[in-house]
């Protein structure tokens, strides 16, 4: 699998590397989004990241594999109001997805630009 990590925090696992500006760890273990990387190591999160913090970065994760922000900064200077509109969408998507009650993982993964 493939760490997803900004900063030291663990963005996101993923079976394939994304292209985006994060930095990317193939790994072996377990690890989860909101858990640490440090001197090559995962080290889990010491306090229990509630289910509405996994959805965020879960939902953050999605958005930032299709439109990390350089590309979304670059749609919005474009001016290209079909793609505004496509990328506006998909992100209100994720968003509206990471603020259901009953989300699961398996919604979001079927949500695409």
């Amino acid at each position: 699998m493939w760490l997803e990590i900004d900063d030291d925090l663990i963005v996101g696992v993923h079976s394939d590397r994304c292209d985006n500006d994060c930095f990317w760890v193939e790994y072996e273990g377990d690890a989860n989004p909101g858990d640490r990387w440090q001197k090559n190591k995962v080290i889990p999160q010491k306090v229990d990241v509630d289910e509405e913090a996994q959805k965020r970065f879960a939902a953050r994760a999605k958005i930032m594999e299709f439109y990390p922000e350089w590309k979304q900064l670059n749609i919005l200077r474009e001016g290209n109001e079909r793609q505004i509109s496509k990328m506006g969408r998909f992100i209100d998507a994720c968003r509206k997805w990471s603020n259901s009650k009953s989300a699961t993982t398996t919604q979001l993964e079927k949500i695409n630009p």
